[in-house]
């Protein structure tokens, strides 16, 4: 039996995090005053004044597999702290500190300011990414037009990440939960009252032990906004351009909002519905999750039938669903709806959960490890190479299934300590909070079970986890976001693909249509999430120019996706 958490799958998991391997923003301000029309009177010079004191960086800090990345840049790369209000409103009530890294401009002579990462989420740390970002800009191919641009952006603008209010070292939103949770099967597979019950019980305690944290009525949006602008304040720009991936185009359409003026070059990459409540607009996923795999990855496994040897969509659709639920949860718990390198894998594994089926009805005795065993002799495809890739997916579904049955609680954002206590990692807990302080959630539990029944109904392989909200149990929020008119004519750009899973292509329409001023960029036949730098020249070369030179596609432009991956198992 899987155990998941409040409907977090992995995969789910990943999309609510904003999934992409690197999440960024960037916002532009000026000066360091105060702006009186959207900010309220409250000194700031104690933290507008400060020196940043930049050190070289702590592999540990922003994660050993990384430190190729740091050492590749020596000069250039740096670390530091800002200090920042705890509460905006009461700033001589406390002191956050916000860890900082820096890729320096390779010419500052000629910098153009500020790129700001955010790694979406909310709730990613956003060191390494401006970490990958400002090497993979810096070593860029000087051979080709795109190429050339990267390496450009990296001699002209710094790259700078930082670890969110509630994330990093210095002040993680960490929540102790008292008690345990109740072991909880998935969402889309077991719609038992009494697994949904537990799943709500389960959220329930989950924004309890959050509350109980005072510091988590200060992880917000709007607070992290105004770090930024902080942050701008302290480098001495006037103005700080920002590219913001999945819950990153939240964080720059918020920001954007509050400091109008401020705003300079922002690339809003895999965008949020920005007009709907945060919380309420994740219930899409499951609609484009499910259009990823009835018109991408079924149809992919259909054109490799001589590889494969899994018949045509619908017949793999039909026998995908009628595989016994512990195997379903299995195989779409670490599904992967957001990089689309990885759709080999994706159906590869859909032939091994099929052929594991099949040995597991032949031999419905053996354990584990007699599955293990099974599997080697076991014809999974006709291509001898595609079969052993096949076999080796099996043999990772069968561990995965042993884990289940043997753990009570499957999250690497869930620690146990030594007696057993449960404590709730910043990865979650910050998500948790700044989904449940932004806006709120509409409706109470009973609203989000039928929201949920009938999000199963329509995608049933990964429909569902509507039934366990956390922000159900949170007190209403006090947040308001400035009205979207303040921003309407600001040259935005955005970034979207078509089919992207975790920010689905209707809520950056939705976003577009609320900004006569933007622009945005759609890749056909494409699910990536999170897209800059994209590797062809057509998006590239378009989004380099906006930042280099100002200049803006028309409203609505399209480059044609990379071609999907061509032999299965290739």
């Amino acid at each position: 039996m899987a155990r998941n958490l409040p409907g977090f799958s992995r995969a789910r998991w990943a999309g609510l995090a904003g999934g992409a391997l690197v999440c960024g923003m960037l916002v532009a301000c000026g000066g360091t005053e105060v702006d009186a029309q959207h900010s309220p009177p409250y000194p700031l010079a104690e933290f507008t004044q400060q020196t940043l004191d930049w050190q070289a960086c702590a592999p540990e800090r922003i994660g050993q597999d990384q430190e190729a990345l740091l050492a590749a840049l020596p000069d250039r790369t740096r670390c530091a702290l800002l200090r920042v209000p705890l509460d905006y409103d009461h700033p001589a009530e406390g002191v956050l500190q916000i860890e900082l890294l820096r890729v320096a401009a390779a010419q500052p002579q000629s910098r153009l300011g500020a790129i700001v990462f955010n790694p979406g989420g909310p709730g990613e740390d956003g060191l390494a990414s401006a970490l990958v970002h400002g090497m993979q800009w810096a070593l860029a191919s000087p051979d080709d037009v795109s190429g050339t641009q990267l390496r450009e952006m990296s001699q002209r603008f710094d790259v700078i990440g930082f670890s969110p209010r509630g994330t990093g070292a210095n002040h993680p939103l960490i929540c102790d939960v008292p008690g345990t949770f109740e072991d909880q099967d998935s969402l889309t597979f077991d719609r038992s009252a009494e697994n949904l019950q537990r799943a709500q019980r389960n959220a329930q305690r989950m924004a309890r032990a959050c509350l109980d944290n005072p510091l988590s009525a200060h992880i917000h949006t709007e607070a992290t906004a105004r770090d930024m602008d902080l942050l701008r304040a302290v480098l001495g720009d006037a103005q700080l351009n920002y590219i913001g991936y999945s819950y990153g185009t939240w964080l720059g359409s918020w920001y954007a909002r509050l400091f109008p003026q401020r705003v300079g070059r922002m690339l809003l990459d895999s965008s949020l519905d920005v007009t709907q409540r945060l919380d309420d607009q994740f219930m899409l996923q499951d609609m484009a999750n499910q259009r990823i795999l009835d018109e991408i990855m079924l149809p992919f496994a259909e054109r490799h039938r001589d590889t494969l040897a899994l018949g045509s969509a619908s017949e793999l659709r039909a026998a995908l669903l009628a595989l016994p639920s512990s195997l379903k949860e299995a195989l779409f718990d670490d599904m992967d709806f957001m990089d689309s390198s990885l759709l080999e894998r994706a159906v590869l594994r859909m032939s091994a959960a099929l052929g594991l089926d099949a040995l597991m009805r032949s031999h419905p005795d053996a354990d584990n490890d007699a599955l293990l065993a099974l599997v080697d002799s076991h014809l999974f495809a006709p291509v001898p190479r595609v079969n052993v890739a096949v076999a080796r997916l099996a043999r990772e579904l069968i561990e995965a299934l042993a884990g289940d049955e043997n753990q009570a609680v499957k999250a690497d954002w869930i620690e146990t300590d030594a007696q057993g206590a449960l404590r709730l990692l910043p990865e979650f807990t910050v998500n948790m909070a700044v989904r449940c302080n932004d806006t709120g959630t509409a409706g109470d539990a009973a609203y989000w079970l039928g929201v949920s029944n009938d999000q199963v109904a329509r995608y049933p392989m990964v429909g569902g986890d509507t039934a366990s909200k956390p922000c159900v149990y949170w007190p209403v929020s006090s947040r308001t976001i400035p009205p979207l008119s303040t921003i309407a004519g600001l040259p935005i750009l955005m970034l979207q693909s078509r089919y992207d899973g975790a920010t689905p292509v209707e809520s950056a329409q939705a976003t577009l249509a609320a900004l006569p001023g933007a622009r945005m960029i759609l890749v056909e036949n494409e699910y990536q999430h999170g897209l800059f730098p994209y590797g062809t020249e057509c998006v590239d070369t378009q989004v380099a120019n906006y930042f280099l030179q100002g200049t803006l596609p028309p409203r609505n432009s399209s480059c044609a996706g990379k071609a999907l991956a061509g032999k299965a198992g290739a």
